[in-house]
């Protein structure tokens, strides 16, 4: 098996450029072959399609030619392809499909997916991540699970369910020397296969030998009790500037209630649970709203195009670069004359030109208390979710004005209201109703398109326009048809 690996490894390295079918074709497939699975032998399916030819995996593995009985599904990208949120969520859409429990990612790493079943609920979740490096001893073994004349089902769930409750305690390991006593408490108290020690191994090693600290603390002769640690960070508190003129930030808050914002210049360490206040340069040239940050360091994703309506240039989050975003949340919102750039200035708690600052320095203690004392009054935001307003598009001339466009879709005519549930139906997955023109969705707010856009199976989906109505139901017709019966 380890030279299987290795010759996997070294056509890895030496393609990292190429494209992403040739990685297929030219390489995986035969590692695959190399494995025992083949489509010749009718154990292995290419480009599978799952639905209307849209949801297609690429390779699906079977057992004795039983093309019902799904065992791995594997989803593939480019040796130098930067995962994604929505891959994995790519992935996880085929397993539920099929009811596969095993999905294998193979891009810049091999990552192995276990389709869970909790509170009610089916995820896949991670089990392990491999480097494509060469003696890897985890990816050796894992391969040999892979191999098909190995192959047992209760083996690789064995696997599975074991590196889970691996991960549970690695978790929550996070303080001095705690990683070498968990390893050590492991070792002695746990029958460990060969596979998972080896795992364990490979993911504590750098951290064990390169903190000498660690290996000199005393090791505990009973098991350890692993709980979540808590953290004693205080967030910080900041002033960001934004400009009325480029991005309506007042309007996304109505419509949203959150904004996903830049890290750039001035708010590049803004970390979640921090606390910021939002200045208006203009027109207003005051403070406006209280914000928490409730994620931070993300990287684009299609979910984030909603704001594009709220932007002067159309386009407020760029795909093409290595940009990351913090997901802020509106608290409090104010008109105080108090907080007015000239009250400011005429205290001497501001200069002529406000600037993105981090209010928690000790030199910026009294703008920060006088700020805090004048939002402590305020009550808390209540998001007020309005659909955007239309505009008045006033007909060129020589040209016939259209009549028969329909206006746009809302829930309320076909008689739903926030808080109602539908069906996404490429996957079955129910989504909450959350305002006329939008539905929410693992705690994020989508309109129907940008949801389709996300979570369509297509490999390009997230450059297509989609009709979202048309791609939910409600008691088995889609929203459109159930609009176009009430129109009639």
């Amino acid at each position: 098996m380890k030279q299987i690996w290795n010759t996997f490894c070294e056509d890895i390295s030496k393609n990292k450029g190429v494209k992403e079918m040739a990685f297929e074709k030219e390489i995986v497939k035969g590692f695959l072959q190399a494995l025992g699975w083949s489509r010749y032998d009718r154990n292995l399916e290419e480009q599978y399609g799952l639905y209307s030819r849209k949801w297609i995996p690429d390779f699906v593995l079977y057992l004795d030619n039983d093309k019902s009985a799904k065992e791995i599904i594997l989803e593939l990208k480019k040796p130098d392809h930067k995962q994604r949120k929505v891959d994995i969520e790519q992935i996880e859409a085929y397993m539920k499909l099929t009811d596969c429990r095993f999905g294998l990612y193979f891009g810049e790493k091999l990552e192995v997916f276990y389709l869970e079943d909790k509170d009610g609920k089916r995820s896949a979740a991670s089990v392990t991540t491999i480097d494509w490096t060469i003696n890897n001893e985890a990816g050796a073994n894992f391969i040999e699970l892979l191999k098909f004349s190995n192959y047992d089902r209760k083996r690789l769930e064995q696997f599975c369910t074991d590196h889970l409750y691996l991960n549970s305690f690695l978790r929550h390991c996070n303080h001095q020397g705690g990683l070498q006593q968990l390893y050590d408490c492991i070792m002695e108290h746990f029958s460990l296969p060969q596979s998972m020690a080896d795992s364990l191994k490979t993911r504590l090693k750098f951290v064990i030998e390169s903190n000498p600290e660690a290996e000199a603390q005393p090791v505990s002769s009973t098991p350890i009790k692993v709980t979540p640690q808590a953290t004693n960070r205080k967030g910080n508190v900041w002033l960001i500037c934004y400009d009325s003129k480029f991005f309506k930030v007042e309007d996304c808050f109505k419509k949203y209630g959150q904004i996903y914002w830049t890290h750039k210049a001035g708010v590049l360490n803004v970390q979640k649970g921090d606390t910021a206040y939002l200045y208006a340069a203009r027109p207003e040239s005051a403070l406006r709203f209280k914000v928490e940050v409730v994620e931070s360091q993300l990287p684009y994703s299609p979910a984030m195009d909603v704001e594009d309506e709220f932007s002067a240039s159309g386009n407020s989050n760029s795909e093409g670069s290595n940009r990351t975003y913090f997901l802020v949340r509106s608290i409090a919102e104010t008109h105080s004359p108090a907080l007015k750039h000239e009250a400011l200035m005429s205290m001497g708690l501001m200069g002529k030109r406000p600037s993105t600052t981090k209010l928690s320095k000790e030199k910026f203690k009294a703008l920060r208390e006088y700020i805090e004392q004048h939002f402590e009054d305020v009550a808390p935001t209540e998001v007020s979710v309005q659909p955007s307003p239309q505009k008045t598009v006033t007909p060129k001339k020589h040209k016939k004005q259209k009549t028969d466009r329909r206006p746009p879709f809302k829930f309320s005519m076909i008689g739903l209201k926030p808080g109602d549930t539908v069906t996404f139906a490429p996957n079955g997955e129910s989504v909450r109703v959350n305002s006329e023109n939008t539905i929410e969705y693992d705690h994020r707010i989508f309109t129907l398109s940008g949801y389709c856009k996300v979570y369509m199976p297509d490999n390009d989906s997230e450059n297509k326009e989609y009709q979202g109505p048309a791609h939910f139901i409600l008691n088995g017709k889609t929203l459109d048809e159930i609009r176009k019966e009430k129109e009639k």
